[in-house]
């Protein structure tokens, strides 16, 4: 049933090997299979957005729609039509939270009613396949926290390389990013306090929750854009990465910046 990363969970029940590439397509209104509804949405899907109008329609259509998903989209107070986009989806929650991904994560995360997190980025596909994935997990004690395997698009073999590297740092080390849909149950969300209100708030989340439950890595692999790397280049985008990740590694062993709870309980930005 599972390899100890959960990645078989997948096959031999979506119908899809697991190392098959997802597809982010249709208008999301049939996606995903039915399922015996509880008395509320199992499974709330978080997605912060800012100034996104050119993707957000596609994105959003494309979502599985089930009863037993709530989707939330956080808008951090898009100026370019954004807001007036998310209007046209009348299924999904919206709200405006200050800008910054952890204060809006944090601000989605106090409105959801799931038992699983799933903290999405606007450029991060998510398919039915995936969806399984997580109505496992809910069912599954021993899965506190999880994300799954990247596949940066376009598939350039520079950005082949990114992932495969992203995927290997995921499974050695237990640091998956947050454009890998990263997830966590509720109860273990709120004891550790949410998201801290500043970048790189994905990072800082995952290496707290390694002190209090395995990361497990899931396929079949996710898509995202590797619109960054494409607009900035890739050495640029390469190193500025690393040098993010360097800094907030010895800020954390050198420094008190970086508390060991999160600011789930600050309703302000920062």
């Amino acid at each position: 049933m599972t390899d100890g990363n959960g990645g078989r969970w997948v096959r031999g029940t979506s119908g899809l090997p697991a190392d098959s590439p997802p597809r982010c397509q249709g208008d999301g209104k049939a996606a995903g299979a039915a399922v015996d509804l509880p008395g509320k949405p199992t499974i709330s899907i978080i997605i912060p957005v800012f100034n996104e109008v050119l993707l957000l329609a596609a994105a959003l259509s494309s979502l599985p729609r089930t009863p037993d998903l709530e989707i939330i989209l956080v808008d951090g107070g898009s100026t370019d039509g954004s807001r007036e986009v998310a209007a046209g989806f009348p299924h999904i929650r919206r709200l405006t939270a200050p800008r910054g991904r952890g204060a809006q994560l944090n601000a989605g995360a106090r409105l959801a009613r799931g038992e699983l997190l799933l903290f999405l980025h606007i450029d991060t596909c998510l398919t039915p396949a995936h969806v399984e994935v997580l109505r496992r997990a809910v069912r599954d004690p021993q899965v506190g926290a999880g994300a799954f395997e990247i596949r940066l698009t376009p598939p350039t073999p520079f950005l082949r390389l990114i992932s495969w590297g992203a995927n290997w740092r995921s499974r050695l080390l237990g640091l998956p990013y947050g454009d890998q849909a990263l997830f966590v149950q509720r109860r273990l969300f709120v004891a550790m306090g949410g998201f801290a209100h500043r970048r790189p708030e994905d990072l800082d989340l995952v290496i707290r929750l390694r002190r209090l439950t395995r990361i497990r890595l899931f396929t079949p692999p996710v898509t995202s854009s590797g619109r960054r790397w494409l607009e900035r280049g890739n050495l640029k985008t390469t190193g500025h990465h690393w040098l993010i990740l360097i800094r907030h590694l010895a800020e954390r062993w050198l420094t008190r910046r970086w508390p060991r709870r999160g600011a789930l309980r600050d309703r302000g930005g920062g």
